[in-house]
């Protein structure tokens, strides 16, 4: 779960989806969890910049989780500027950005590698590079645009179109060029349900996991970002200020998720949040600060 353009970590916004795929997961008796892709968010701040240093730090933290815990599914989901980070963390970089004509080095997270294979779903909600006519475009907004990927980084993206859903409203500015604004704040409290059992039914058929070397334990992963499109964002659970747009996460041992389901019988890679929610602030993040604890206890007979 990421935060968006002045918006808290623990975004009141988008959390609700998280709650709910985390409840349905949890009524199947599997674990859920989840962690912020890390980056900048300040209001009339280089946009530019906030998005490539999300897309850099989604795929850096979706690696280094894959790494630490192989068995374990990722689900990737992003809202408005997240829904732009999100998809360049999958596809790379659009090369026309509406905020700057910027660009960045980047073709995203192969959907071949060991980590690509792990992303089960995800999710781009109002996203400000929706392109019209794609097959896993959903609502009345399908085939339409504000701006939109051209077909280089398009093809990039569509690698991950049979696991991808792009929600856009007709009346959206952001995403369809509409001029209904609310039709761009209020996706997660129409679709969330809808959503969350879209990603549950996702989860409940993947296949084991190539990179999985105990096929008794899986889990998975989301991660998200948003973006408001005035100075105000609303919210409905506690939150925090921004803070510095340094790589982080919250875990207490491996790397972090963003949501984890699991179906083992055994202990999974743990993703238990460092914090109790709400999780008002974040935990410096660092691939390389993570250490696998292995106890052995012995019995004398």
């Amino acid at each position: 779960m990421a935060r968006g353009n002045d918006a808290p970590y623990h975004d009141g916004r988008t959390f609700p989806f998280i709650e709910a795929t985390c409840g349905k997961l949890t009524d199947q008796g599997k674990s859920c969890d989840y962690i912020d892709i890390q980056f900048d968010v300040t209001l009339g701040g280089d946009y530019c910049n906030q998005v490539a240093e999300g897309a850099r730090n989604g795929v850096s933290q979706i690696t280094a989780f894959h790494e630490k815990c192989p068995c374990s599914h990722i689900v990737v989901n992003g809202y408005s500027e997240g829904a732009h980070v999100a998809g360049d963390v999958l596809g790379g970089p659009a090369s026309f950005l509406p905020f700057g004509g910027c660009t960045f080095v980047s073709t995203g997270l192969d959907n071949n590698s060991a980590a690509g294979k792990a992303v089960a779903a995800a999710l781009l909600w109002g996203d400000v590079m929706h392109t019209a006519n794609q097959p896993y475009n959903v609502l009345d907004g399908a085939d339409k645009q504000a701006n939109g990927r051209k077909p280089g980084d398009l093809a990039r993206l569509n690698r991950y179109a049979p696991v991808l859903r792009s929600y856009c409203a007709a009346g959206d500015p952001v995403c369809a060029g509409g001029n209904v604004v609310v039709n761009h704040l209020n996706y997660f409290e129409l679709y969330t349900d809808d959503a969350s059992s879209w990603v549950v039914s996702k989860i409940d058929n993947v296949a084991p996991l190539p990179s999985c070397a105990a096929p008794s334990s899986s889990s998975t992963l989301v991660l998200s970002s948003t973006v408001a499109i005035s100075s105000a964002t609303s919210a409905s659970v506690p939150q925090s200020s921004a803070v510095a747009p340094t790589p982080s996460s919250m875990v207490t041992v491996s790397v972090t998720p963003t949501m984890v389901e699991s179906s083992a019988t055994e202990t999974p890679c743990s993703t238990s949040p460092a914090m109790v929610s709400p999780f008002p602030s974040p935990v410096p993040y660092s691939p390389d600060s993570y250490v696998l604890e292995v106890h052995i206890e012995y019995a004398y007979v």
